[in-house]
């Protein structure tokens, strides 16, 4: 008679980890932030899910996408409300997995949606300007959740967090790590993780800069 393994259950702050679902029926608060798009929307959402005042808000503030009408509104109340509100249409059943925010001027977002398409997952990778920022590799599938490890390598190949952050900051660390933050429903470590290769990275390479540079003060 053979014993059954006991396997261990994966922290969440582990490249192996796994979410159980990315569609199944959940809280309040992760239904709305896995379907607004808007950045400042979102955070009201958050603020007022904590004080217990969401009916409080006015309706289009809960809205899956706002209105043209809308849109120009908070535009003209200060660019940063405009934040993930140009994202592309979600299609029937697609939820948002993951995404980045960067602290630009127009708080710009880039996302990861997930929908169920028979029996595989069907991923894309958007942003808000029509594709503009993203490389070639913008869809995937799979028959279970992504692992975060696939997660963010998915992500960093479709839109270049590492890019962004040099072009804006060369190796500016503290910085870089400033400019943005990960965000996700379905992997509580996103954020840490992004930060802590944005690190390894860029220490790295200021450390083997320093190194050349003592190489040549020695010559």
């Amino acid at each position: 008679m053979s014993k059954s393994k006991n396997t261990q259950p994966i922290s969440a702050s582990s490249l192996q980890y796994r979410p159980r679902d990315y569609f199944a029926r959940y809280d309040l608060q992760a239904d709305l932030l896995t379907k607004v798009k808007g950045r400042a929307r979102r955070e009201l959402i958050k603020q007022s899910l904590e004080n217990g005042d969401l009916e409080d808000l006015p309706d289009f503030v809960t809205d899956v996408a706002l209105g043209k009408i809308n849109r120009q509104m908070i535009g003209l109340i200060h660019p940063m409300f405009m934040g993930g509100e140009y994202l592309p249409k979600t299609k029937p059943g697609e939820v948002e997995i993951a995404r980045i925010n960067l602290n630009s001027t127009t708080y710009d977002v880039a996302v990861i949606y997930a929908r169920r398409v028979g029996q595989r997952i069907h991923y894309r990778m958007v942003d808000e300007y029509d594709g503009e920022w993203l490389k070639t590799k913008t869809t995937c599938t799979s028959t279970k959740p992504l692992t975060m490890g696939d997660m963010v390598s998915f992500f960093i190949n479709a839109w270049d967090l590492f890019n962004c952050l040099e072009s804006n900051y060369q190796n500016d660390v503290k910085s870089m790590l400033s400019f943005f933050n990960g965000e996700s429903e379905f992997y509580p470590y996103f954020d840490s993780e992004l930060r802590g290769q944005v690190i390894d990275l860029f220490y790295e390479e200021d450390e083997d800069d320093e190194d050349d540079e003592d190489e040549s003060t020695d010559d």
